[in-house]
Order: structure tokens, then C-alpha cells, then sequence
């Protein structure tokens, strides 16, 4: 069997694109992409217009359309089912949790990625996923998840990894699920990175530090947000790195429920999880404001010129729920170094 010039991937549940952009770095090739939202397609077609997407549910994505898209062989498949699939959060089918799992149709997001995978058949395959999943429904739903790989005869592997490790300025644990089907016994890549060691994990300060005096005009997707006279006063009684003194404020600045929002990083380290929704993002370490999508798009490894698009909210989705690119070409290389090792071992057999 002769080796491709590049490898070749296809990405399930593409969202803004972390994960095919760090492939892409690596230097894979990308013959499909899809996801079913509306602005995560203008964010595709924006920045990598060359690069086929289909805008669909992944339940419709049948044999026929995957044969129109996919022409060639495939080297890896990777994608991250939303992680809202696999949540006891929200409205509840039913008080028993085994029929409300097998009710949600949330919850078939991965039974979807696993149908392509053993369609498609690629040699490797990476899915990744918040790391609460171990223990969500008191880990039936990872034992569902194991189950179901079992059965595909790939090998089936998961590793929990801080992106923090491969030079992502932000703590971000995340789990990833790897495996083949050719008998390489695969590794996680090594760590570059750590809190105290010879290569200290990068900063938050390093990574927006320069955008402090921008504006808009400046750089692509960097609009503060106008916080209110009442937030202002907050954000300016949380220490850099620290969070609302929330026993201490004046009655006339106390509300229930402060999160992420009220927690300032610290320009010295790591940052906090980006995390999707509308103003989610954290404040900034040294102005009274929460990051612009710029910013935590800095933070997620993401280049200046990939373009987030759609209302801010919809944006901070696509920047939060996104695997951050460096991380993705972490495991691209490492992948890449097996494929290499595999393409020899076969070689060497003829």
C-alpha cells in the first residue's frame, strides 16, 4: 500500500473549525466538513471556502451523501459531538434517567459519529468531549459510548488532556476518545508545556497583551462589549487572577449567581476555560470589561485572520465550543508520526 502525499481527514460536528484547522497546519488535507448550523457555515465559508462543508443534521447525513462527498480514502475522522447531548441539564423526558437518556435525541450524537466511522472506514479516528462526560448519568453514558466502539472493532482508547500542556494559554481539560483499525498501538502526544517546568505554560497576558489598545477597526472581531454603570463598579473590586468579593459588596451590587463573568484572569497565567454562550467570557486581566471574541480567540489559538461571524452571541458559541487548534495539531502530528509508521511497517512486509 503506498503512502499519500497527504494525509486525509474528514470532521463530524465541525462547528468554527479548531479541529481541521490544526489538522490543516499539520499538513492533512481536509475532503469534508460539515455541521448543521447556520453560522458555523459562514464561518467555512469565510475562512476556507475551498474546503467542501454541508450544512445538515448529522441524522441526515446518509450513505448517498457521504459517497458524493467523500471520493477517496480517508485517513482519520475526528469531530466532537456537542456536549449538550450528553447533559442532564435542562427539560427532563422523563423522571426515570435511562429512558430519558434513550428518549433525547441529543443523546445519539455519538451513535451517529460511530455509523460514519464504520461507513467511511478511515485507518485512525479522534472524537473529543467535556470531560464531565465520564461521570454524567453516573457513567452510563460512558459506558454506552465504550460499548458501542467495542463493537466496531477499532481500536478504542481515551485520554484526559489539558490544553495548557501544548502551549494553549488556558486551562482546558478535555476528553478524547482514539483508536484504529490497522493494530498501531497508539499514544496521546507528549505534553511541550507545564506549570513549573522547563517550558512554563503560555500566558494570557502573551497572548492579548497587544490587543488592549486596539479597536475594532484594528483587528477582526474585537468589539468590547458596553457594560452597564452596576457591572463596571463590579469588575473593579475583582483583583487581577481573583473573583467578586460577592460577602463583601454593597447591597446595591449583589445579585445571585456570579459566574465565569465575574472572575478576572490573571495576565501571568493560564486562562480559565473559555466556555460558549452569550458574555460568558471572563474579565479582562487589567481593563474593567469581559474579553472581546478576539480575545478569546487568541486564547483558544486561533488566528487573527480566521474570521468568526453572526451576532455576538453566536459567536462566543464558536469560539467557546471549539477545539482549540494547537491542541488539534498536537494530536494531528502525533497521528501523523503513526500513520508514517504504519505506512513503513507495510512496506517492509512486501
Amino acid at each position: 500500500m503506498s503512502k499519500p502525499n497527504k494525509y486525509k481527514i474528514v470532521d463530524l460536528f465541525s462547528g468554527a473549525g479548531g479541529l481541521e484547522l490544526g489538522f490543516e497546519q499539520a499538513g492533512y488535507d481536509i475532503v469534508f466538513s460539515t455541521d448543521f448550523d447556520e453560522y458555523c457555515e459562514k464561518v467555512h465559508l469565510a475562512n476556507r471556502p475551498n474546503i467542501p462543508f454541508l450544512k445538515t443534521d448529522i441524522h441526515d447525513l446518509d450513505e448517498k451523501t457521504l459517497d458524493k462527498y467523500v471520493t477517496e480514502e480517508i485517513d482519520v475522522l475526528v469531530g466532537g459531538p456537542p456536549c449538550q447531548g450528553f447533559s442532564t441539564i435542562g427539560k427532563r423526558i422523563s423522571s426515570d434517567p435511562n429512558k430519558r437518556y434513550q428518549k433525547d435525541p441529543r443523546n445519539t450524537l455519538f451513535k451517529e459519529y460511530i455509523r460514519i466511522l464504520t461507513y467511511l472506514k478511515p485507518k485512525f479516528f479522534l472524537m473529543e468531549n467535556v470531560e464531565g462526560l465520564l461521570t454524567r448519568d453516573k457513567g452510563t453514558i460512558f459506558e454506552e459510548i465504550k460499548k458501542t466502539f467495542a463493537a466496531t472493532g477499532y481500536e478504542f482508547n481515551y485520554v484526559v488532556l489539558n490544553a495548557a500542556d501544548y502551549g494553549v494559554p488556558q486551562i482546558r481539560n478535555r476528553i478524547f476518545f482514539y483508536g484504529n483499525r490497522v493494530g498501531v498501538k497508539m499514544t496521546p502526544p507528549i505534553p511541550t508545556h507545564s506549570e513549573n517546568g522547563e517550558t512554563p505554560w503560555t500566558t494570557v497576558g502573551s497572548a492579548i497583551s497587544d490587543l488592549a489598545d486596539k479597536d475594532q477597526s484594528q483587528a477582526n472581531n474585537h468589539v468590547p462589549l458596553k457594560h452597564g454603570e452596576i457591572n463596571i463598579r463590579r469588575y473593579k473590586l475583582i483583583p487581577e487572577g481573583g473573583r467578586l468579593p460577592e460577602n463583601d459588596l454593597p447591597p446595591e451590587l449583589y445579585r445571585k449567581n456570579f459566574g465565569n463573568t465575574f472572575k478576572r484572569l490573571h495576565r501571568n497565567k493560564p486562562s480559565l476555560t473559555m466556555v460558549p454562550g452569550h458574555n460568558a467570557f471572563p474579565i479582562h486581566p487589567w481593563l474593567d470589561r469581559s474579553l472581546t471574541v478576539r480575545e478569546a480567540a487568541r486564547i483558544q489559538t486561533f488566528p487573527d485572520d480566521y474570521i468568526f461571524m453572526g451576532p455576538r452571541d453566536k459567536q462566543c458559541m464558536q469560539v467557546g465550543n471549539a477545539v482549540p487548534p494547537m491542541m488539534a495539531k498536537a494530536w494531528a502530528e502525533q497521528i501523523k508520526k503513526e500513520l508514517d509508521a504504519y505506512y513503513e511497517s507495510t512496506k517492509s512486509k512486501k
